[in-house]
């Protein structure tokens, strides 16, 4: 039963943060990908001025996608929050409902050895 409740939350977390480290990942190789022409490349002073159009164009897309992502963060941040709610609910209705016990007797696997019901 504890499977269950933790496999609702554990199930989407494990594939949001795969797709996180997929996108990390890929914005890691693109940057360091840029580092090295830059490196390779004419310094910025000599560059042409489209170029430096291009760097503008790019930091701007990348502007975009950060905010892109910090939306898909604080959205993932409300639904996590919104399982740990349903958690703690389920939770809590788990130990204030009473248990029921069908047998009496003192060697059933729901009674403690003081005759409190489990």
């Amino acid at each position: 039963m504890g499977h269950e409740i933790f496999g609702d939350v554990l199930q989407p977390l494990a594939f949001f943060g795969g797709i996180a480290m997929i996108i990390l990942a890929s914005a890691k190789a693109k940057l360091d990908h840029r580092k090295l022409d830059m490196m390779r490349g004419q310094p910025l002073e000599s560059r042409p001025a489209a170029s430096e159009g291009k760097i503008l164009a790019e930091m701007k897309a990348m502007r975009q996608q950060m905010e892109q992502m910090q939306s898909t963060n604080h959205q993932f941040d409300l639904s996590f929050d919104e399982a740990l709610n349903r958690l703690e609910g389920r939770i809590s209705r788990l130990e204030t409902k009473p248990v029921v016990s069908t047998t009496t007797s003192a060697d059933s696997p729901n009674t403690l050895r003081n005759g409190q019901s489990l």
